[in-house]
Protein backbone atom coordinates (compact mmCIF):
# COMPACT_ATOMS: atom_id res chain seq x y z
CA UNK A 1 0.00 0.00 0.00
CA UNK A 2 1.32 3.72 -1.23
CA UNK A 3 1.20 6.06 1.69
CA UNK A 4 -0.42 9.20 0.98
CA UNK A 5 2.16 12.54 0.22
CA UNK A 6 1.96 14.62 2.84
CA UNK A 7 2.07 17.96 2.21
CA UNK A 8 4.62 20.28 3.76
CA UNK A 9 3.95 23.94 5.92
CA UNK A 10 6.29 26.47 4.21
CA UNK A 11 7.15 30.41 4.73
CA UNK A 12 8.50 32.74 2.67
CA UNK A 13 12.28 34.18 3.83
CA UNK A 14 14.39 36.56 1.55
CA UNK A 15 12.22 35.35 -1.41
CA UNK A 16 13.25 31.18 -0.91
CA UNK A 17 11.09 28.97 0.35
CA UNK A 18 11.79 27.75 4.13
CA UNK A 19 10.79 24.73 5.42
CA UNK A 20 8.49 24.46 8.73
CA UNK A 21 9.44 21.04 10.77
CA UNK A 22 6.77 19.50 13.13
CA UNK A 23 9.34 21.29 15.92
CA UNK A 24 8.78 24.70 14.49
CA UNK A 25 12.98 24.48 12.81
CA UNK A 26 13.18 26.31 9.79
CA UNK A 27 15.57 24.98 6.80
CA UNK A 28 15.82 25.79 3.62
CA UNK A 29 14.02 23.51 1.08
CA UNK A 30 15.92 21.57 -1.25
CA UNK A 31 14.51 22.44 -4.24
CA UNK A 32 14.92 26.38 -3.87
CA UNK A 33 18.68 24.60 -4.87
CA UNK A 34 17.74 23.77 -8.42
CA UNK A 35 15.66 26.46 -9.10
CA UNK A 36 18.31 28.49 -10.84
CA UNK A 37 18.85 25.28 -12.73
CA UNK A 38 15.45 25.32 -15.03
CA UNK A 39 15.88 28.41 -16.49
CA UNK A 40 19.61 28.02 -16.83
CA UNK A 41 18.68 24.70 -18.86
CA UNK A 42 15.84 26.50 -20.35
CA UNK A 43 18.18 28.91 -21.94
CA UNK A 44 20.93 26.20 -22.83
CA UNK A 45 18.62 23.92 -24.93
CA UNK A 46 16.82 26.71 -26.24
CA UNK A 47 13.07 26.98 -26.85
CA UNK A 48 11.72 23.54 -28.00
CA UNK A 49 13.07 21.75 -24.50
CA UNK A 50 10.78 23.02 -21.57
CA UNK A 51 12.45 22.37 -18.27
CA UNK A 52 10.23 21.54 -15.06
CA UNK A 53 10.34 21.58 -11.69
CA UNK A 54 8.20 19.34 -9.65
CA UNK A 55 7.67 18.59 -5.68
CA UNK A 56 6.37 15.65 -5.09
CA UNK A 57 4.85 16.19 -1.70
CA UNK A 58 2.17 18.45 -3.19
CA UNK A 59 1.00 16.67 -6.03
CA UNK A 60 -2.28 18.75 -6.60
CA UNK A 61 -0.22 22.00 -7.82
CA UNK A 62 3.47 20.15 -8.34
CA UNK A 63 4.82 21.71 -10.74
CA UNK A 64 6.79 25.31 -8.59
CA UNK A 65 8.85 26.33 -11.60
CA UNK A 66 9.12 25.89 -15.44
CA UNK A 67 11.59 27.27 -18.57
CA UNK A 68 9.57 27.22 -22.11
CA UNK A 69 6.12 26.00 -20.44
CA UNK A 70 4.70 26.78 -24.35
CA UNK A 71 6.09 23.32 -24.67
CA UNK A 72 3.29 21.75 -23.40
CA UNK A 73 0.78 24.47 -22.67
CA UNK A 74 1.77 24.36 -18.41
CA UNK A 75 2.31 26.75 -15.66
CA UNK A 76 3.63 26.97 -12.44
CA UNK A 77 1.20 25.52 -10.02
CA UNK A 78 -0.40 22.57 -12.97
CA UNK A 79 -1.48 19.37 -11.56
CA UNK A 80 1.19 16.12 -11.24
CA UNK A 81 1.17 13.53 -14.21
CA UNK A 82 -0.13 9.93 -14.50
CA UNK A 83 3.69 9.04 -14.80
CA UNK A 84 4.91 10.78 -11.36
CA UNK A 85 2.13 9.26 -9.78
CA UNK A 86 2.72 5.66 -11.15
CA UNK A 87 6.44 6.42 -10.29
CA UNK A 88 5.32 7.20 -6.43
CA UNK A 89 3.12 4.29 -5.81
CA UNK A 90 5.24 1.91 -7.56
CA UNK A 91 8.73 3.44 -5.91
CA UNK A 92 10.71 3.35 -9.03
CA UNK A 93 13.01 6.32 -7.85
CA UNK A 94 14.11 3.88 -5.12
CA UNK A 95 15.70 1.66 -7.84
CA UNK A 96 16.93 4.50 -10.01
CA UNK A 97 18.31 7.95 -10.47
CA UNK A 98 16.91 9.31 -13.29
CA UNK A 99 14.48 7.62 -16.16
CA UNK A 100 15.31 8.96 -19.93
CA UNK A 101 14.01 8.93 -23.68
CA UNK A 102 10.50 8.25 -22.52
CA UNK A 103 7.36 9.76 -24.53
CA UNK A 104 5.38 12.29 -23.50
CA UNK A 105 2.13 13.69 -24.82
CA UNK A 106 0.67 17.36 -25.46
CA UNK A 107 -2.16 18.63 -26.78
CA UNK A 108 -3.11 19.02 -29.42
CA UNK A 109 -1.45 15.51 -30.62
CA UNK A 110 2.24 17.32 -29.73
CA UNK A 111 4.77 14.33 -28.82
CA UNK A 112 7.74 14.96 -26.60
CA UNK A 113 10.62 13.63 -25.61
CA UNK A 114 10.76 13.66 -21.83
CA UNK A 115 13.26 12.45 -19.17
CA UNK A 116 13.38 13.11 -15.30
CA UNK A 117 15.71 13.10 -12.53
CA UNK A 118 15.04 12.01 -9.14
CA UNK A 119 15.46 14.41 -6.48
CA UNK A 120 15.66 12.90 -2.99
CA UNK A 121 15.94 14.00 0.58
CA UNK A 122 16.78 11.45 3.66
CA UNK A 123 15.79 8.38 1.92
CA UNK A 124 12.32 10.06 0.25
CA UNK A 125 11.44 11.18 -3.34
CA UNK A 126 10.95 15.28 -2.55
CA UNK A 127 10.92 16.57 -6.44
CA UNK A 128 11.85 15.78 -10.00
CA UNK A 129 14.05 17.85 -12.48
CA UNK A 130 12.15 16.74 -15.92
CA UNK A 131 13.33 17.71 -19.46
CA UNK A 132 10.80 17.35 -21.95
CA UNK A 133 11.60 18.17 -25.52
CA UNK A 134 9.42 19.27 -28.77
CA UNK A 135 10.24 16.67 -31.51
CA UNK A 136 7.91 18.53 -33.97
CA UNK A 137 10.22 20.55 -35.45
CA UNK A 138 12.97 17.02 -36.27
CA UNK A 139 9.55 15.37 -37.23
CA UNK A 140 9.33 17.54 -39.87
CA UNK A 141 12.90 18.60 -40.88
CA UNK A 142 13.63 14.76 -41.26
CA UNK A 143 10.20 14.10 -43.25
CA UNK A 144 11.36 17.55 -45.67
CA UNK A 145 14.61 15.41 -45.91
CA UNK A 146 12.68 12.25 -47.38
CA UNK A 147 10.64 13.68 -49.47
CA UNK A 148 13.74 15.81 -50.88
CA UNK A 149 15.45 12.64 -51.44
CA UNK A 150 12.25 10.49 -52.19
CA UNK A 151 12.12 8.19 -49.43
CA UNK A 152 9.00 9.89 -48.64
CA UNK A 153 7.71 7.57 -51.84
CA UNK A 154 8.69 4.23 -49.49
CA UNK A 155 5.87 4.58 -46.87
CA UNK A 156 7.75 5.48 -43.52
CA UNK A 157 5.88 8.30 -41.35
CA UNK A 158 7.73 11.18 -39.83
CA UNK A 159 7.33 9.47 -36.76
CA UNK A 160 9.73 6.74 -37.95
CA UNK A 161 13.07 7.66 -36.74
CA UNK A 162 11.99 9.53 -33.52
CA UNK A 163 12.05 6.70 -31.16
CA UNK A 164 11.09 6.83 -27.24
CA UNK A 165 11.35 4.01 -24.58
CA UNK A 166 9.26 3.13 -22.01
CA UNK A 167 5.95 4.66 -20.32
CA UNK A 168 4.27 7.52 -21.86
CA UNK A 169 3.59 11.15 -19.99
CA UNK A 170 0.37 12.92 -21.16
CA UNK A 171 0.82 16.39 -19.79
CA UNK A 172 -2.94 16.86 -18.94
CA UNK A 173 -4.83 19.72 -16.63
CA UNK A 174 -6.88 16.83 -15.97
CA UNK A 175 -5.09 14.04 -14.59
CA UNK A 176 -7.97 12.54 -12.46
CA UNK A 177 -10.10 12.40 -15.33
CA UNK A 178 -8.09 11.17 -17.61
CA UNK A 179 -6.71 8.65 -15.56
CA UNK A 180 -10.13 7.46 -14.81
CA UNK A 181 -11.32 7.26 -18.36
CA UNK A 182 -8.47 5.23 -19.42
CA UNK A 183 -8.88 2.72 -16.72
CA UNK A 184 -12.59 2.13 -17.31
CA UNK A 185 -11.88 1.44 -21.22
CA UNK A 186 -9.22 -0.60 -20.48
CA UNK A 187 -11.91 -3.10 -18.14
CA UNK A 188 -15.20 -2.48 -20.03
CA UNK A 189 -13.75 -1.22 -23.24
CA UNK A 190 -15.83 2.36 -23.43
CA UNK A 191 -16.31 5.35 -20.67
CA UNK A 192 -19.61 5.92 -22.09
CA UNK A 193 -21.94 7.46 -19.22
CA UNK A 194 -24.43 5.04 -20.50
CA UNK A 195 -21.42 2.40 -19.62
CA UNK A 196 -20.28 3.75 -16.80
CA UNK A 197 -24.26 3.69 -15.25
CA UNK A 198 -24.51 -0.43 -15.91
CA UNK A 199 -20.64 -1.46 -14.02
CA UNK A 200 -21.07 -4.09 -12.04
CA UNK A 201 -19.01 -4.44 -8.67
CA UNK A 202 -16.10 -6.77 -9.91
CA UNK A 203 -15.91 -4.15 -12.58
CA UNK A 204 -15.99 -1.30 -10.41
CA UNK A 205 -13.50 -3.14 -8.10
CA UNK A 206 -10.72 -3.95 -11.08
CA UNK A 207 -10.86 0.04 -12.62
CA UNK A 208 -10.48 0.90 -8.54
CA UNK A 209 -7.76 -1.60 -8.80
CA UNK A 210 -5.74 -0.36 -11.63
CA UNK A 211 -6.31 3.52 -10.37
CA UNK A 212 -4.88 2.30 -7.05
CA UNK A 213 -1.36 0.55 -9.17
CA UNK A 214 -1.22 4.19 -10.97
CA UNK A 215 -1.68 6.10 -7.75
CA UNK A 216 -4.50 8.60 -8.37
CA UNK A 217 -5.90 8.07 -4.80
CA UNK A 218 -2.50 10.29 -3.83
CA UNK A 219 -4.32 13.20 -5.01
CA UNK A 220 -6.47 15.18 -3.16
CA UNK A 221 -10.17 14.84 -4.17
CA UNK A 222 -9.78 11.44 -6.11
CA UNK A 223 -12.13 9.39 -3.81
CA UNK A 224 -14.78 11.57 -4.36
CA UNK A 225 -13.97 12.15 -8.44
CA UNK A 226 -14.27 8.15 -8.84
CA UNK A 227 -17.20 7.81 -6.74
CA UNK A 228 -19.21 10.45 -9.33
CA UNK A 229 -17.53 8.88 -12.47
CA UNK A 230 -18.45 5.11 -11.46
CA UNK A 231 -21.67 6.29 -9.86
CA UNK A 232 -21.40 4.96 -6.81
CA UNK A 233 -20.93 6.23 -3.01
CA UNK A 234 -17.59 7.54 -1.91
CA UNK A 235 -18.14 4.78 1.54
CA UNK A 236 -18.21 1.95 -1.76
CA UNK A 237 -14.70 3.45 -2.95
CA UNK A 238 -13.38 3.12 0.31
CA UNK A 239 -14.98 -0.40 0.33
CA UNK A 240 -13.78 -1.54 -2.46
CA UNK A 241 -10.27 -0.38 -1.84
CA UNK A 242 -10.20 -2.55 1.69
CA UNK A 243 -11.47 -5.76 -0.57
CA UNK A 244 -8.61 -5.16 -2.65
CA UNK A 245 -5.98 -4.86 -0.02
CA UNK A 246 -6.89 -7.68 1.41
CA UNK A 247 -6.32 -10.00 -1.47
CA UNK A 248 -2.67 -8.40 -2.06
Amino acid sequence: MVESVAEQNYLCYNEKRVLIDGKGNMELDILDYYKKLVDFLGEVLGENAEVVLRDCRKPNHDIIAIANGHVSGRTIGAPITDFTLSVLANEEWKEKDYVVNYEGKAAPDKRLRASTYFIREEGKLVGQLCINIDMTPYEQAMESIRQLSGMGLMGQGPHSDIVCSGPVENFSEDVIGDMMKKAVISVVGSSEPKVRERLTQQEKIEIIGELSQAGLFQLKGAVGAVAEYLCCSEASVYRYQSKLQKKS
